[in-house]
């Protein structure tokens, strides 16, 4: 069963910063690019968001819940957990907290907006919101994967 939970994890991981990334280079067209093409690329986004940002995070949540878990009652319990591990833990919840309490409602938020129109200097405001949440989370997964390589 471990093995099907760190599969698990490492899809989750694979698609919440894979559409990560994709999301970051979509927000830089949509900051360099022509106020006509913004709902397009928005729309992207969205979907970005939902399709992989979403169910990865998700994903690499509960499988971790269910890997930490499996450790109540080894060894490890009695010896203690390692400080990588306590890292990848802690780094991996804060990531998803922002995500899911900054990164989804804003998100939301921006695709109800017209960017061009009266709105546009709250749509600026948010993206770069938007922008500096999704920096702030791909940090932490940053040091939340070499925390993981570090207990190999």
């Amino acid at each position: 069963m471990r093995h099907l939970y760190l599969g698990a994890h490492i899809i989750g991981f694979v698609l919440w910063m894979g559409g990560g990334l994709a999301a970051m280079t979509v927000g830089i067209a949509m900051r360099n690019g022509p106020r006509d093409e913004l709902p397009a690329l928005l729309g992207v986004q969205v979907r970005l968001h939902s399709k992989l940002i979403l169910p990865g995070c998700v994903l690499v949540v509960l499988s971790g819940l269910l890997l930490t878990l499996r450790l109540y009652g080894s060894a490890t319990s009695v010896n203690g957990y390692p400080a990588p591990l306590m890292v990848m833990q802690g780094t991996g919840l804060l990531a998803a907290i922002i995500v899911l309490v900054v990164i989804f409602p804003t998100v939301g938020r921006l695709s109800r907006l017209d960017p061009a129109g009266e709105h546009a200097p709250l749509f600026q405001a948010l993206s770069k919101k938007m922008g500096i949440a999704g920096g702030l989370t791909g940090l932490l997964a940053m040091i939340a994967l070499i925390a993981g390589v570090l207990l190999r």
